[in-house]
């Protein structure tokens, strides 16, 4: 059975070796000069509940204050620090304001973080959903006079799309970038892009999209 004396002697040189070294560590880094900086840096998310999506403050940018060495200071940057919350805890299809500290944010060894501005991040986690929405050629401009347009067709007719479900299942198509149509007078095919109804709203599968466009003279 192991006694409190044992585990103390254990390796003892090693533990009096680290706490010199931590000790010089430190008395060296008290003898510089500190300064104060700030950051702009985003929120992190980690533990996402799988087949969610983490909607709200999600482009957030926090300010951190922080306190150092002058000398470490000088090459620190944005990518050295980081702000993660944690939503392993986070209800599905919830909304909730989370708090922010200086526990949230992780720097490099001997910087002190001050303060997080805001203090809090309203976030919501809803379900992932998945649909199939019809492919809408959006048109601008008149043929040349004399002409009209009799069909417009989209190759693939339709796409599927998916995110959030309360912003995706209110979609009932989209829609693609504008085709001039300005004095044309004869049936033609274009190539054409997506115009993204939603920035939260993803198509994994997109393609160009081919757009048959018929146009015929008027009887």
């Amino acid at each position: 059975m192991w006694h409190l004396k044992d585990i103390v002697l254990e390796n003892w040189h090693l533990k009096v070796f680290s706490l010199v070294l931590a000790t010089g560590l430190w008395a060296l880094i008290a003898r510089e000069s500190t300064s104060e900086i700030f950051f702009e840096v985003p929120v992190q998310y980690q533990n996402v509940p799988p087949n969610t999506e983490v909607i709200g403050d999600t482009a957030k940018m926090v300010q951190v204050r922080l306190r150092g060495p002058s000398t470490l200071m000088r090459e620190i940057t944005a990518k050295d620090i980081s702000t993660v919350v944690d939503l392993g805890q986070m209800p599905q299809n919830g909304e909730k304001y989370l708090p922010l500290s200086p526990q949230h944010v992780h720097t490099p060894f001997g910087v002190e973080v001050l303060r997080v501005t805001p203090t809090r991040v309203q976030v919501s986690v809803e379900t992932t959903a998945t649909v199939s929405l019809r492919v809408v050629p959006n048109t601008s401009g008149r043929p040349a006079p004399g002409y009209e347009v009799v069909s417009t067709a989209a190759k693939p007719p339709s796409i599927k799309a998916e995110g959030p479900s309360s912003h995706v299942r209110t979609l009932g198509n989209v829609t693609t970038t504008a085709i001039d149509l300005t004095n044309r007078k004869e049936t033609f095919t274009q190539t054409v892009d997506l115009d993204l109804p939603d920035s939260l709203v993803r198509f994994p599968e997109a393609t160009p999209v081919r757009v048959e466009v018929k146009i015929r003279k008027k009887s």
